[in-house]
């Protein structure tokens, strides 16, 4: 009977490493900081391709103005309910400091985009379909905000939005 117990707990081990893949859920790093969901540390670089096959990398953006990564998925009931606060960010006070990319995870770019068009989405949309930026922040649930500051180092990392995210830019 012990023998199945370790055997069993051998198997959830191994699955759960080969799952979480080579890349190290925190670049850098980081450690756990005093925020709530938040760890510190640089934001991890990534390219992926936008809507019309165009790639993004994120290191063009980090440095200039805090970034708002926003990983979805188009079956998320919660990533559809957040997208009128997601788009009030990208269209009102915060538009000009803040830049926002929504991560499709793991999601058909056809897919991807009817949704974008259906649901109003007013900000730009990365296709990160094979989970490497989302391996890359530690992402084990959809939503997850993930805000990077200035200095590009992750500054918030949680499955809802912040509260005030002025406050957190320091705006």
């Amino acid at each position: 009977m012990r023998h199945r117990y370790a055997i069993t707990a051998l198997l959830v081990l191994s699955c759960g490493a080969a799952l979480a893949g080579p890349a190290p859920l925190f670049p850098g790093g980081g450690a756990v900081a005093a925020v709530p969901g938040a760890w510190t540390g640089p934001a991890a670089d990534f390219t992926l391709s936008d809507l019309d096959g165009r790639p993004v990398t994120l290191g063009t953006f980090t440095g200039k103005k805090p970034v708002l990564l926003v990983f979805w998925a188009t079956w998320c009931p919660e990533c559809k309910a957040a997208i009128p606060e997601i788009n009030a960010m990208v269209t009102g006070p915060l538009a000009e400091t803040l830049q926002v990319f929504g991560l499709a995870f793991r999601e058909s770019r056809e897919k991807v985009a009817r949704a974008v068009k259906s649901r109003g989405i007013r900000y730009p949309v990365l296709l990160d379909e094979r989970g490497q930026a989302a391996r890359a922040y530690g992402v084990v649930g959809i939503p997850t905000y993930v805000l990077i500051d200035r200095k590009g180092n992750v500054a918030w990392r949680e499955h809802r939005l912040p509260g005030n995210i002025a406050s957190l830019l320091g705006s």
